[in-house]
């Protein structure tokens, strides 16, 4: 049996527990216990608040805020056994490279995810790049998130891709309430609008699925551009 530890009960780290598979064990580990043990009682695993149970693991996600990372990670190269894959799943943190091989015998990867935690949470679309060439550790990683599109490439480009994306959904997002806002129309339609129409149409346009209308002004916005 795999056993995989993931570092960080919060948003994101609660969407990565959870593309667990069943027969995997899973260890849930945050300095606040309280949250590691919801978790784990929802994936069926077992919560510490002590990074040493990282020890038992043959994969670690480390899912935290930038700042702590790397020193998270050192800590966890001191404890983790020989051949442990750590995965770098923060965003915009990037692993001092002194850290990283402080101990050859354990493999500190980046693996960043494409994706908005909340609508993953409730079955959004998600792509964990993984920046290795090793077919092992790729394989490894790819079995132990199937919910996940799983990919090789640089994720480094990740912090952009969701920057972008994020930062031009809320600017579509506050033109079109105070457009609403400016006819007087109900708050509880603005939401409605922008959570089904206007979401819903950059699904579309994602699918190639627009209607005829919205795709000549998805032509035109483009050759404007």
């Amino acid at each position: 049996m795999t056993t995989v530890a993931v570092v960080g009960a919060g948003r994101m780290g609660s969407v990565v527990a959870r593309q667990l598979p069943g027969e995997t064990r899973k260890i849930v580990i945050d300095t606040h216990l309280h949250k590691a043990r919801a978790l784990a009682n929802a994936v069926r695993g077992e919560a510490n608040s002590d990074l040493a149970a990282a020890a038992e693991a043959d994969l670690v996600a480390v899912v935290l805020p930038a700042s702590a990372v790397n020193e998270t990670v050192r800590r966890l190269v001191g404890v983790a056994k020989k051949g442990t894959l750590i995965l770098n799943m923060a965003t915009t943190a990037t692993v001092d490279p002194s850290v990283a091989t402080k101990n050859r015998d354990v493999l500190v990867v980046d693996a960043k995810v494409v994706g908005h935690a909340a609508s993953m949470a409730r079955g959004g679309a998600g792509i964990l790049v993984v920046k290795t060439e090793d077919p092992t550790v790729f394989g490894t990683i790819q079995q132990q998130y199937p919910g996940f599109s799983v990919v090789q490439g640089d994720a480094d480009l990740v912090p952009a891709v969701n920057t972008i994306g994020s930062t031009e959904g809320i600017k579509a997002a506050v033109s079109v309430r105070k457009q609403l806002r400016a006819r007087n129309i109900p708050e509880d339609w603005i939401a409605v609008a922008i959570r089904t129409v206007c979401a819903g149409t950059m699904i579309s346009f994602t699918e190639n699925d627009l209607g005829h209308f919205a795709q000549e002004l998805a032509r035109r916005l483009e050759r404007e551009t």
